[in-house]
């Protein structure tokens, strides 16, 4: 249970919460920005700006083509986690979703 004087996150939480959110995403499933935008119901140019600055975190994330399909016809995939513990994420999964969509309701 939150404590109702805890100050709301701030806007540099939210942004580390959401790449981590996405990374956590990524890594369990093969997604694409649609699959990605549906389920999070969070914009596609937030995702976009999302995923091209996870490597300011350390994450690596690369889009893989399917081979022989269309343009942009494939997923993300992570490569390196750099210094972030994915286990930490998956421990802490409630919490991230807490703040990044009772934060979106706000």
């Amino acid at each position: 249970m939150s404590n109702p004087l805890s100050p709301p996150p701030s806007r540099q939480q939210c942004a580390f919460f959401r790449k981590l959110y996405l990374s956590h995403l990524i890594c369990k499933t093969h997604h694409n920005l649609t699959s990605l935008q549906q389920l999070t119901g969070m914009p596609r140019r937030t995702i976009q700006d999302c995923l091209k600055d996870l490597s300011d975190i350390g994450i690596q994330c690369h889009f893989t083509q399917s081979p022989g399909g269309r343009h942009n016809d494939g997923h993300y995939q992570i490569t390196d986690w750099g210094p972030i513990h994915p286990e930490w994420i998956s421990q802490n999964l409630e919490l991230i979703e807490k703040v990044l969509f009772q934060t979106k309701k706000a």
